[in-house]
């Protein structure tokens, strides 16, 4: 009776270690999902507010497009609106896979694989993203500033040698640093999913 007992006992005790274990491995589970996010939370508060001011330009831009009547500014204004939509919608189609990422249904290899292929590409997006910008930011000023009533501006030679280079210096020293930026988040996001054992 007295082994009956032990091995009753013995039994209860390994449930309650697997249990525990198990308990043990979902709260782990739980912690590096947030940690997960919280790591890629400083790509996307940015990402989502500029996608809704990009949104609203290229709306903009759809309104008063009948309004020019210079054609190279109709192109620039078509090529801004669909930069302002295409761009934007990518960004936030790659923030959505990384988000949907499941740390807990794949083996760490797996996860690992997925997430440096789509680092990857966001990271080269990102550095594509800021030539565009450049360019953005020489196109969009002609057909603001015949909306503007303001057509002789373009044609002075300072805002082609002065506020344009200018506007393109910012532009790409902002690109670089969200670049770096991300990168580092993206980075940290990485070193979690390293981190999780099989």
């Amino acid at each position: 009776m007295e082994l009956e007992e032990m091995k009753s006992i013995w039994g209860e005790l390994s449930g309650k270690v697997e249990n525990q274990e198990k308990i043990k491995k979902e709260e782990l589970m739980k912690m590096t999902k947030k940690k997960y996010h919280n790591s890629l939370g400083t790509i996307y508060f940015p990402e989502i507010l500029g996608a809704v001011i990009c949104f609203a330009y290229a709306g903009f831009f759809v309104f008063q497009i009948d309004k020019l009547e210079i054609f190279a500014n109709q192109l620039f204004a078509i090529f801004n609106t669909v930069l302002m939509i295409v761009l934007p919608v990518i960004s936030l189609v790659m923030l959505y896979r990384f988000s949907r990422l499941n740390i807990s249904d794949n083996s760490p290899m797996e996860l690992l694989k997925k997430f440096k292929k789509d680092k990857q590409f966001y990271r080269d997006f990102q550095i594509v993203t800021v030539v565009l910008s450049g360019l953005f930011a020489m196109t969009v000023l002609p057909p603001l500033a015949e909306l503007m009533g303001k057509v002789d501006m373009v044609s002075n030679p300072n805002f082609w040698m002065i506020y344009v280079p200018i506007g393109v210096i910012c532009v790409f020293f902002f690109g670089r640093w969200t670049v770096k930026k991300y990168t580092r988040a993206l980075d940290k996001a990485q070193e979690v999913i390293e981190g999780i054992e099989e």
